[in-house]
């Protein structure tokens, strides 16, 4: 069909289209938003260590004791169903402890903190310098509490009270090799430490 190129009708249809092409032609694909942060690690290190790991492994270690006193021998051991669960959810929080230590950007402390036992531990700013510097051994030893955990909690999901002793033990292990390489000043003074029961003789 033969359309005159003086039609209205004709010149509108040219016109629209001209418009479709150049708005095409020159709209810009928006910008994307940057990607939000895969994590917000919040708390500080020291956080983690207060309000998960000291009280969760505290927990552990308390669990299985053996006290031999001038009255006989006591024993301590987990008895009823609530206090299994009550150790598997220390366990878990060990365990999800040492991941939460390796997310990057974490602080070692609050601002204005200082060291519990100055001159036996390095204040906040000293261990952030031994963490950046030894990246690697900071992510295994985080590991080596996480590990020390699942240990724990297979433990006590099989109701194991040998095993449960022999994973506190590596707990002990775990702590301290990491307290030893980032935490303890080169000529610490005097201080005191907890250590939970040795592991039952094999």
């Amino acid at each position: 069909m033969w359309t005159n190129p003086r039609d209205p009708a004709f010149l509108l249809q040219v016109t629209l289209a001209a418009a479709v092409l150049t708005s095409c032609a020159t709209d810009a694909p928006a910008p994307s938003a940057p990607p939000l942060p895969e994590f917000q690690p919040t708390a500080s290190v020291q956080d983690i260590m207060r309000s998960m790991v000291d009280p969760s492994a505290d927990t552990m270690w308390d669990a299985v004791v053996t006290t031999v006193t001038a009255a006989g021998v006591e024993e301590v051991r987990p008895q009823t169903e609530e206090e299994w669960l009550a150790l598997e959810r220390s366990a878990i929080l060990l365990v999800e402890a040492g991941n939460l230590l390796l997310i990057d950007g974490r602080r070692i402390a609050r601002e204005g903190s200082v060291a519990e036992l100055p001159g036996f531990d390095l204040e906040p700013d000293e261990i952030a310098v031994r963490v950046a510097d030894n990246r690697d051994s900071w992510v295994r030893l985080a590991r080596e509490l996480h590990d020390a955990g699942v240990v724990m909690l297979t433990a006590v999901r099989a109701r194991d009270v040998d095993a449960l002793l022999e994973g506190g033990h590596r707990l002990d292990v775990a702590c301290e090799s990491c307290h030893s390489r980032f935490w303890y000043s080169d000529n610490p003074g005097s201080g005191t430490r907890r250590s939970p029961p040795a592991p039952p003789a094999s």
